[in-house]
Parts: C-alpha cells; sequence; structure tokens
C-alpha cells in the first residue's frame, strides 16, 4: 500500500485562493482519492471481471477544479450540518427560531452555500496498517454557521481496505443544534455515460413523499409502485418512467444493516452500501450538467431524514452538550 498527500492551491470565484490537500491511497486492487475539501471522495478504482481498474466515481478533470461550487455538485464530499433540505430555512429549536441560509427553492440544501462539503478540513491523523488506510479529519463549525446553532466539532474517519471503504461521522456540540451528515457520492460502476444499464436494489418498503421542492409531506408504501426497488431492478425502465429518482427511501431494520446494492452486468462491478442511518436519498444525477450527463451517476446518501428539524415525527435529528452524534457507511466493492 502507498500514500501520498499533495498541496493544492485552486483559484476562487473573488480571485482568491484556496489551498487544500489530496491523499492517494493505492492498495493495488482499489484506489481512491480524498480531497480535504469538503472531506470528499474524488476517485475510487476497483477491477472490473477481467480484473482491469476503472473509475467508479465522478470527478472533475483536476482537484483545483473542485473547489468551484458552480462545476462541483457536491461530488463525493461530506454533507452538513444537515444533509438534504430544511423546509422555508428555518428551524425552531427548545422555542427558539432559527434561520438558515436558504440556498435551493426557498429552503437550506446540504446545509446551505457553504455546507460542510465546501469547507477545507484539517488532517489529523494518517495510518498504515498493512492493508488498511486510516484517515482522520476534522473541522469546527462555529456557533451560526450558515445559521446553526451552537459549536460543532466534526470529525470524518475514512478506513480503506483491499475492498472496501468506511466512513465512520462525529459530532459533538457546545449548544443544542440539529445534524445530520451524509456522503454525496456519485457512482457509475461501467465508468459509462448514463447509468441505465445499472440494476439497483434498496431493502426499504417505505419511502417519504415530498412536495415539489423535496419537503417530505407524508410516507408512502412502495409496493406496486415504481419506486418498489426491493429487487435488484432494472434502472432504465424506471429512469424513463419517473424521470429520474430523487428519494429518500427508508430502509427495513434497524442498526448497520444493507440499504443498497448497485450492479453494472456489463462489466460485472457490484457496490454494496451498509449503514446505520434511518435514510437512504437515491438521486439518479436528475441535474447534472457539463462535464456530466443527466443520469450519469446513482447517489446513495445514507443519512436522517430531510426536514427533521421541523418535522419530529420523522426521527431524531438534535444533538446536545454531552451527548456524541455518530453514523457509520460502508462501501464494498465487488466483480463477481
Amino acid at each position: 500500500m502507498t500514500i501520498t498527500r499533495e498541496l493544492i492551491t485552486a483559484s476562487v470565484s473573488d480571485d482568491s485562493e484556496i489551498a487544500f490537500e489530496s491523499i492517494d491511497v493505492d492498495l493495488g486492487s482499489l484506489r481512491v482519492q480524498l480531497l480535504t475539501l469538503g472531506a470528499a471522495i474524488r476517485t475510487v478504482e476497483v477491477p472490473d471481471t477481467q480484473g482491469v481498474l476503472g473509475h467508479v466515481h465522478l470527478h472533475l478533470p483536476t482537484p483545483a477544479d473542485h473547489a468551484d461550487p458552480s462545476r462541483n455538485p457536491h461530488l463525493g464530499g461530506t454533507l452538513g450540518r444537515y444533509a438534504n433540505r430544511i423546509a422555508r430555512a428555518r428551524f425552531i429549536l427548545d422555542g427558539v427560531e432559527h434561520r438558515l441560509d436558504a440556498n435551493k427553492d426557498g429552503n437550506t440544501l446540504h446545509g446551505g452555500q457553504r455546507g460542510f462539503d465546501r469547507c477545507v478540513w484539517d488532517v489529523v491523523d494518517v495510518v498504515d496498517d498493512e492493508d488498511l488506510a486510516t484517515i482522520t479529519m476534522e473541522l469546527t463549525s462555529p456557533d451560526g454557521d450558515m445559521g446553526f446553532p451552537g459549536t460543532v466539532m466534526a470529525q470524518s474517519i475514512y478506513e480503506i481496505s483491499t475492498d472496501s471503504i468506511t466512513i465512520d461521522y462525529s459530532a459533538v456540540t457546545d449548544s443544542p443544534t440539529v445534524i445530520s451528515m451524509a456522503n454525496h457520492g456519485y457512482w457509475n460502476l461501467a465508468g459509462s455515460s448514463s447509468v441505465n444499464a445499472h440494476y439497483l436494489q434498496v431493502p426499504a418498503s417505505r419511502r417519504l413523499v415530498t412536495d415539489d421542492t423535496g419537503i417530505p409531506d407524508g410516507v408512502d408504501k412502495v409496493a406496486d409502485t415504481l419506486f418498489d426497488l426491493r429487487e435488484s431492478t432494472h434502472l432504465a425502465p424506471v429512469i424513463d418512467a419517473t424521470g429520474g429518482l430523487d428519494t429518500c427511501y427508508l430502509p427495513d431494520g434497524e442498526g448497520m444493516r444493507k440499504v443498497a446494492e448497485l450492479h453494472a452486468p456489463g462489466v460485472g462491478r457490484r457496490l454494496r452500501v451498509s449503514s446505520d442511518a434511518p435514510g437512504l436519498q437515491v438521486y439518479t444525477g436528475n441535474g447534472l450538467k457539463a462535464p456530466f450527463e443527466v443520469h450519469e451517476s446513482v447517489s446513495l446518501e445514507a443519512q436522517r431524514a430531510p426536514d427533521a428539524p421541523n418535522q419530529p415525527d420523522l426521527g431524531e435529528c438534535v444533538l446536545r452538550p454531552g451527548d456524541r452524534y455518530t453514523a457509520t457507511t460502508i462501501l464494498e466493492f465487488s466483480n463477481a
């Protein structure tokens, strides 16, 4: 195994510069590049059935390009403080209203215009343990960041082995706040211009129904609908019939369990996603823009329910002083 680090300097929109690191991990059968910008996955290379390594995660041509938010739709980033949407960019906690950054249809999406995935994280530890690399990054989000209360100390730990990436999130706060961290991967196991030929399984009997802006307004059973992915399902007919998925499923069971499995039969690659999160946002790249193609990827974002800060019936989302938020997602690759 080899681990290499490089300092990247990139220009941003106001003609200033931003500096961050790239961290390359090469285990032979799995190659991964991380960025401290957004504690993000940039590239992942895994073998097909012939043993040929190929890229399975969307990325821009250079690491520096990822500093341009107009070109980077949260590619592989660590979302926070709150992944997905919060309605009307506001919520009330302990009787106090908090107004957030409204950056999507009057709502807050992925923590606001400068969410966790737009910030530079600090590398606090890199461990090379033969066939396991562990990279730990930390971020301090100050009180009032994008309108969220409390100073939050967040941590993203990547454990990379010969066939898997484990992502452990944790956070503590000095004042009550809300939090939901998630990885926004963009997966295409065939390295093709469309995921139409992929098959996807999501073992969830229920999903959230949303309004036109993606805010939940009910829970629906998936049985006898186009959204039933409990068995491995060819994506082309689903995308054609729905215009593409952007849906939060509620995977069956609790604790660590399989929440999705993506398969590209043409090359044989598989991605199995396990998580202890209660929700899984499935997004088929409906809004992707150049240099990408619409429906070029599938995002499988394990997370807490969108708008839970305003709809407590959707599940827990509050973090208080003395408690620790944790969430784990495991990405396992195979070529069977």
